[in-house]
């Protein structure tokens, strides 16, 4: 049996960006929306690039990352659908900046990756015209505000023990209190730069909580038989 057709107006309303927006919002961007499909290692935007709007993943997974000179690369997160890429650079538009909306970042595609482009003239007239819709995209930017906060703190206050350690705890499920499993979302490699070490060191990291029994690793999944203990042990 043939797969329905994809409702990007159905999308759009499980986000909570888009939550309480009336239909006819939903229809306007719905119908402005371009759909992109990258496959692995795409890139998606490089850092300078004038932004087209918000990007709406619906698929697979995006690193945002910088880039040195030298080509090394620091990744600043790892974005896993449903997600939106670019809120940001609209809120500096809707708060009247001015000028052209440039990229800060690069971001490129871990996995095959499906998105919606959300013109950015769309986006902003539908974000002057709803005060909550854009009350909402505030929040969404604040979170991720936050989250960038923390992983500063961790990188600067944290030894990499403790950053691998608290990385696997917030990524455990939510309820849990004992024994989980917890499915790194991307390779150790992306991982290790995520945290600010070198894969390397995070290979030794994860072999020593191995030996002291806190974790036990197959692959990507990372089983903690005790989430309080792993917890409580640097």
């Amino acid at each position: 049996m043939p797969s329905a057709p994809f409702d990007a107006g159905h999308f759009l309303r499980g986000l909570n960006l888009f939550r309480d927006a009336p239909e006819p919002t939903l229809a306007r961007l719905a119908a402005s929306a371009r759909r992109v499909h990258l496959v692995r290692g795409d890139d998606l935007f490089h850092s300078g690039d004038v932004s087209e709007g918000l990007h709406v993943l619906t698929k697979g997974q995006i690193k945002v990352y910088a880039r040195a000179d030298n080509g090394q690369e620091k990744v600043i997160e790892v974005v896993s659908a449903p997600a939106c890429i670019g809120g940001s650079l609209l809120l500096a538009d809707v708060a009247g900046q001015g000028g052209v909306m440039r990229q800060v970042s690069h971001a490129a595609a871990l996995t095959e990756a499906h998105l919606l482009l959300l013109p950015r003239a769309q986006l902003l007239a539908e974000l002057q015209a709803d005060p909550k819709l854009a009350v909402r995209l505030l929040a969404e930017v604040s979170g991720r505000f936050n989250r960038l906060v923390r992983d500063i703190e961790a990188v600067t206050l944290h030894t990499a023990a403790q950053r691998v350690v608290s990385y696997l705890l917030r990524t455990s499920p939510q309820a849990a209190t004992s024994a989980c499993t917890v499915s790194l979302p991307a390779s150790k490699g992306t991982i290790a730069s995520l945290l600010s070490v070198t894969p390397e060191h995070f290979s030794r990291i994860l072999h020593d909580l191995q030996s002291r029994g806190l974790i036990a690793v197959n692959r990507r999944e990372i089983v903690i038989p005790d989430v309080e203990r792993l917890a409580g042990c640097v």
